[in-house]
């Protein structure tokens, strides 16, 4: 009986040891037919850019120094740094009181000079109209008509002089007055103010700067000046935010032994949030090339030298090797077998070869 019971527990243990290994074998088998999720797009040509990047400095449209014709004192202060002014406006003004006296006192004597020429024109014109009737009536000889008109004559220039001589001093002194009230040639901010109330003036009293549009300088290498043209579109980057700008300058000269060259980009301000001296990156487009094979950087796999992608064909993935290109915006062209319209395998391509089966679950974009 014990040996009977002894053998029934073996045939037992056997059988849940055979049940157990034929369910292993099938879980495996299992596995081996798993299927690898990917995801996919469709292969399309699209145009892209290569970009050449520069670091560059933003600069003042327009910058100008504004400082007195006259030495002074300056009596008074219209504007202060940061403050924005229109052309013509008056900056500032110098000391002018004597100078005022002055003008006005010569200007008084160039009136008076001008009245008495012209009482001394009026009383010869009289006279020389009265003697003209006396002579054509026979009353006066010739020899006394000619002596009252050559003194009509004289006192005529005499007061045409008197009136130029008072018409270009006045405005010279009016200037001479004009030119203690500084104004500002420009519209613009207040850079710079070098002067202060009862001190003499400098050569550079204020500077105004222009910066409705600014400038950025930038260098760029011989390998691509060629390659760029006044007036092309110019993105640039500029304290975390992206701004347009066009190229408006490029020298035909190279710098630093010839090997770069400068190129100013001019970008629009009309907030004023780009101020001089502010840094700035400059993306110059130096090459585009139209309707290229363009992919998803991601997608793409590399052994070696070798870089290739994953295709689907008849449901099952296809290694295409490539050659890389242009890289731009996370997209690369690339040249090879791959044609518009491919299933390209854009997510789960790391975990794949030729002979893995693959499942699409995003099969709602390919049929897009």
């Amino acid at each position: 009986m014990r040996m009977k019971k002894i053998w029934m527990l073996g045939f037992l243990l056997t059988t849940l040891l055979l049940s157990g290994c034929a369910k292993s074998e099938a879980e495996g088998k299992e596995i081996e037919k798993e299927q690898i999720a990917v995801e996919v797009s469709k292969v399309e040509a699209k145009n892209i850019t290569k970009d050449y990047h520069a670091a560059g400095k933003i600069y003042a449209s327009e910058e100008v120094k504004v400082s007195s014709k006259k030495n002074g004192k300056v009596k008074s202060i219209h504007f202060d740094v940061g403050d924005f002014v229109k052309k013509g406006d008056v900056l500032y003004t110098l000391d002018n009181e004597d100078l005022i006296t002055d003008v006005e006192l010569k200007k008084s004597q160039y009136k008076k000079a001008l009245e008495n020429a012209k009482i001394n024109y009026d009383d010869a014109s009289n006279d020389f109209n009265n003697t003209k009737a006396l002579y054509e009536s026979g009353v006066l000889s010739k020899n006394d008509y000619d002596n009252v008109e050559k003194a009509y004559i004289q006192n005529k220039l005499n007061y045409q002089q008197a009136q130029r001589d008072y018409d270009s001093n006045t405005k010279t002194l009016d200037a001479s007055i004009r030119d203690t009230m500084i104004k500002s040639p420009i519209s613009g901010v207040v850079a710079q103010r070098n002067i202060e109330v009862e001190e003499s003036t400098t050569n550079a009293d204020f500077v105004i700067v222009k910066t409705d549009k600014v400038v950025v300088k930038a260098s760029v290498s011989e390998d691509v000046i060629n390659k760029m043209n006044i007036g092309d579109e110019v993105r640039g980057r500029i304290q975390e935010e992206d701004y347009i700008g066009k190229i408006t300058m490029i020298s035909p000269v190279g710098v630093n032994n010839g090997n770069t060259y400068p190129v100013e980009v001019q970008i629009e301000n009309k907030e004023g949030l780009l101020k001089p001296g502010m840094f700035a990156e400059v993306n110059f487009e130096v090459e585009k090339k139209e309707n290229q094979i363009v992919v998803p950087k991601k997608s793409i796999l590399s052994i070696g030298n070798e870089n290739y992608v994953y295709i689907v064909e008849e449901n099952k993935p296809k290694k295409i090797v490539v050659e890389k290109n242009i890289t731009k915006d996370g997209f690369v062209q690339v040249v090879g077998e791959l044609k518009v319209g491919d299933l390209l395998i854009v997510k789960g391509q790391d975990y794949i070869d030729e002979k893995s089966l693959i499942q699409i679950v995003n099969k709602v974009a390919v049929e897009q």
